[in-house]
């Protein structure tokens, strides 16, 4: 038995623990219809992960998929653009929630905000030193 594809092979075997581990847990504290909503696709999906993997055609398809090149621009497009959106959505929801706690009174609320206002700072300095890092390099 020879793997073809590790990242698959991986992702499955990753699958197949978290299913038989919700399921053992299901079993031990009550099997609800919800568990087996979730048991039975994530054990499916590591199955299909680890015979793909197995298989050298499924596998050579998988990398052909993985290095298109078109995927990997639509890749690049959608983490950019969720990069963008969460940094809007944090700014506003720390502006918001900074917001109300002030005028509520709630210390809570400004600290979530302020927890957010830590997040929005990371990402901020992080896009600083990737785009000096492409620029240097690029």
């Amino acid at each position: 038995m020879k793997i073809y594809h590790k990242k698959n092979f991986a992702f499955g075997l990753f699958a197949l623990f978290l299913g038989a581990l919700n399921l053992v847990r299901g079993a031990l504290q009550g099997f609800d219809w919800h568990d087996g909503a979730l048991v039975g696709p994530v054990l499916l999906l590591g199955g299909a992960g680890v015979l793909r993997s197995l298989s050298p055609k499924w596998s050579r398809e998988d990398k052909v998929e993985e290095w298109d090149e078109r995927n990997r621009l639509v890749k690049l497009k959608s983490r950019s653009q969720a990069y963008c959106i969460s940094q809007i959505a944090f700014l506003a929801a720390e502006l918001v929630l900074i917001a109300w706690g002030k005028t509520t009174g709630q210390e809570t609320l400004i600290y979530v905000g302020l927890g957010l206002m830590a997040a929005f700072f990371i990402s901020l300095v992080t896009d600083f030193f990737t785009w000096v890092y492409y620029d240097e390099h690029a």
